[in-house]
């Protein structure tokens, strides 16, 4: 109950973050009245950069004695996205926070969690040539609450910092213009947290299990909560506003681990790509779609049949995340 308080209470916190980010931009509005004072601010921190966005965006759907069946839902979503840069001769910091969180009600299903992200990153480069610069780039990726295998609201797959990752590369920066980024590492060490106990037992995530004594099930030695890898890191990152009112953002992270245990796995390639498109209606109202895929191979999905009418579990491995969103709602710039 106590760790469930302490979910609740990151949730709670997340969305007044939201609201009151919101809320800034009217005050914000009011005090661009004194110029003269704007304009001394202004100049004495001209390079650097401070921008965000804070949205909430809505779907919903009602059925009453609807034949092809179904539920009815009401799903919501609430997003906010933190850039600060300092850009001054041949000196560029640039750092992003990207928070999202969303749930489904369901009419006969209850309440079940859609999207979960926290997202950290944070690079630091000296200019080397031309669009090039020597650069370390540092991202921390983990989640609020936990995720369950719906419709078993019992079983936790995951799990804040359950998994956790944590990249330290260093290497180069390219970024001819401020809509295309690209990264290379060649010394990239990602680290691997599952600070769930029960997760960590199970060796989810990659990390080892822990050791069970066959005969009485008995666990002899806990599972460990970490893992750590050292390889090479590639990132592509592109932002662009297509057309009027519609811009595009895609995010390629691709990760080969050199060192890992079981040779054949050391020609794997990890790989995480996020993309969204989002139209804006008028100001304050746009509409978003978003995707999101992950290909990792320390993560096992278990893999189902259906037998004489029952579903079967046949195999677990690795295998492409999917996951896509459309709605509708209201977004604050800063």
């Amino acid at each position: 109950m106590e760790k469930r308080h302490l979910v609740r209470k990151r949730i709670t916190l997340f969305f007044l973050w939201i609201v009151l980010m919101g809320a800034s931009i009217a005050s914000h509005a009011s005090n661009n009245s004194d110029t003269t004072s704007a304009s001394a601010v202004v100049d004495s921190i001209k390079y650097w950069k401070f921008a965000g966005q804070t949205a909430l965006h809505f779907n919903q759907m009602s059925l009453n004695n609807w034949s092809s069946g179904g539920e009815s839902s009401l799903a919501g979503k609430g997003s906010a996205k933190v850039h600060l840069s300092y850009d001054k001769d041949n000196v560029n910091f640039d750092s992003k926070l990207n928070m999202m969180f969303g749930l489904i009600g369901l009419e006969e299903s209850g309440l079940q969690k859609t999207d979960d992200k926290i997202d950290f990153s944070s690079n630091y480069s000296l200019k080397a040539f031309k669009d090039w610069s020597y650069s370390t780039f540092l991202n921390l990726k983990t989640q609020f609450a936990e995720g369950y295998k719906y419709p078993n609201d019992s079983t936790v797959i995951s799990d804040f910092f359950a998994p956790g990752y944590i990249k330290l590369s260093l290497g180069m920066k390219y970024k001819p213009s401020d809509e295309l980024l690209i990264l290379l590492s060649p010394a990239s060490g990602k680290f691997t947290f599952v600070c769930n106990q029960e997760l960590a037992n199970i060796g989810s995530f990659g990390v080892k299990p822990a050791v069970v004594d066959d005969s009485t099930g008995m666990i002899l030695e806990e599972g460990k909560n970490y893992k750590a890898e050292f390889g090479i890191n590639v990132v592509f990152s592109i932002e662009k506003e297509v057309v009027k009112n519609i811009t595009a953002e895609s995010k390629l992270n691709l990760y080969n681990n050199y060192l890992d245990d079981n040779l054949p796995n050391r020609w794997n390639i990890d790989l995480d790509w996020e993309s969204n498109i989002t139209f804006a209606v008028n100001k304050h109202i746009e509409t978003d779609l978003y995707i999101h895929m992950i290909y990792d191979h320390e993560t096992k999905i278990s893999q189902y049949e259906m037998v004489d009418g029952e579903k079967v579990k046949v195999g677990e491995g690795p295998r492409l995340q999917f996951k896509e969103s459309f709605g509708l709602g209201l977004a604050f710039k800063f």
